[in-house]
Order: C-alpha cells, then structure tokens, then sequence
C-alpha cells in the first residue's frame, strides 16, 4: 500500500493556424495532456512502555525495539508481572498488523536449557477489534512455531495504537491468559498440535533449572 500526493496538470495545446488561399490547405489540430506526480508513503511503528526503565516510554522516542526490565531470581512456581507494551503507528500510511513471533537466547547451559523447557509464556493483545489472548502455553512451543501466532490482518491508521501483554509463568495458570491456548481458533490447533495434547497446567521449573537464565524476545510483524 503506497501513500500518493496527487498533481494533476491538464494543458492544451494552441490551434495550428496555416495560410488560406488559392491552391492552400487548411489544418487544424490540437492536443491535451495530463500528468500525474506519486509520492511513496512512509512506514513507521513505534514501540514504547511509559515509565520503562530502559527507555522508549513514548511514542515519539521512535524505538522500533525496547528492552524490559529484567525479572528474578524467581522461584520453581512463578509468574513475572505483566508488562503492557504499546505498539503506535508514526508513518503517513495504514499499516497492517499480521503476526507475531516468539524467540529467545540464552547461553545453552543445562540450567538454561531446563529453565527455557520449563518456562510458559502468555501473549495478550488488544486492537480496535478487541482484546484476547493470542497464544499461551510453552515457551518451547511459541519458539518453534512460525508464525508463533497468526493474525486475521488488523489495520493500523497513522497515530493509531496497539497494545499487548506479555508474561512469563511456571507451576500455574496464567492469571492473565487462563487456562487456555488461545481465543483464535486456528492458533488453538496450531499449539494442539506442536504440543500433541490440549491445554493443561504446567509444572514447576525442575531442579535443574536452578541458576538458568533466558532473554525471550516478541516480535510484532507490519506491512504497509
């Protein structure tokens, strides 16, 4: 989709005037033009969390990624609060909103390995359809899947906001997400399917994962 600033120039050309007597033809002619200027828009998504310690608390920062603060030590059973990350469109033109993508790093120790394989996550957004629960379950399973969820497409006008939580969890429901997948239908089978049974309650980290620790990072996708 491209923004277009629009000019439009209509001229005409002068009547050819040729002599007229004995023995002398007579044309007339004429013509139009018109021309047209396009301008590509610009696309532009801004990401910010008021108050965040790391920065990016407004929109006008322009950050196009942002760091959290970071969260523990934490216990065998644990759930990190959930932080409410707006995502605004600064360009000139709509954008569309149509994924999103989990990953995360870590330093492949056997404590992060148990950390990362016993970690859940929940994703929760809202858009000017509303508000729901986009994938909740293991951290492994949004990892490997992707797209980790799959939007019906939202459309972003310039200066409009998104927004979406996310948490971290082991040992219990999400408070936040509950004790489901997903509320999009598609995304319920994708996770059935990668986790090879329905929802169910998480267990606690194992003792292995005493001392781990996981950076996991969400990405929103957009096209313009």
């Amino acid at each position: 989709m491209f923004g277009r600033k629009v000019a439009l120039v209509v001229g005409v050309g002068a009547a050819g005037l040729a002599l007229i007597g004995t023995g002398a033809g007579a044309t007339f002619s004429t013509a139009t033009q018109s021309h047209q200027t396009i301008t590509a828009g610009t696309l532009g998504m801004s990401v910010w969390v008021p108050g965040n310690t790391n920065g990016c608390t407004a929109a006008t920062d322009h950050c196009t990624q942002i760091k959290l603060a970071d969260v523990g030590p934490v216990g065998s059973t644990f759930e990190t609060p959930a932080t409410h990350v707006y995502v605004t469109n600064t360009g000139n033109i709509p954008a569309t909103f149509d994924a999103f993508q989990m990953s995360e790093a870590d330093a492949n120790t056997t404590a992060d390995q148990a950390l990362r394989n016993g970690m859940n996550v929940c994703i929760m957004s809202t858009d000017p359809s509303g508000t729901w629960v986009e994938g909740n379950g293991p951290l492994t399973v949004a990892d490997a899947l992707n797209p980790t969820v799959k939007e019906n497409p939202v459309p972003v006008a310039p200066g409009q906001t998104v927004a979406y939580w996310v948490s971290f969890y082991a040992g219990q429901d999400s408070t936040l997400c509950g004790a489901k997948y997903s509320d999009g239908p598609h995304t319920i089978a994708a996770w059935t399917a990668a986790v090879g049974h329905g929802y169910a309650t998480p267990a606690s980290l194992p003792q292995a994962a005493q001392g781990g620790s996981v950076t996991p990072t969400l990405t929103f996708s957009f096209t313009g």
